[in-house]
């Protein structure tokens, strides 16, 4: 007899409705960070005096200006920064318990 074994899943609303757990990243250089859980918010504060870019699991760019916040309700497993100059920034994601490999 096989027992189901329930695993949340991309469809499963509940999973973005609860608090995220926290992940903050801090840098100053270009920077790839990986999630082992897909985010729901990801949040960027740029606080040098160089705008910024960011990219979510590899698609477009977003341009974030200097001191300022951005904020994202997004899905992905992977965000890009990058910079010009050395700029100081830094990124703060809500994690969910969907597994990073459920995203293709």
């Amino acid at each position: 007899m096989s027992t189901f074994q329930y695993k949340t899943g991309l469809g499963n609303t509940a999973a973005y409705q609860v608090s995220g757990y926290p992940q903050v990243n801090n840098g100053t250089a270009n920077q790839t960070i990986n999630y082992d859980y897909v985010t729901s918010q990801v949040v960027i504060s740029n606080v040098s005096g160089n705008n910024i870019s960011a990219s979510f699991d590899g698609s477009g760019y977003f341009t974030i200006p200097s001191q300022s916040i951005s904020s994202f309700r997004i899905k992905c497993k992977q965000v890009d920064i990058g910079t010009s100059a050395p700029s100081a920034y830094s990124v703060c994601v809500a994690l969910t318990t969907i597994d990073e490999s459920e995203l293709l």
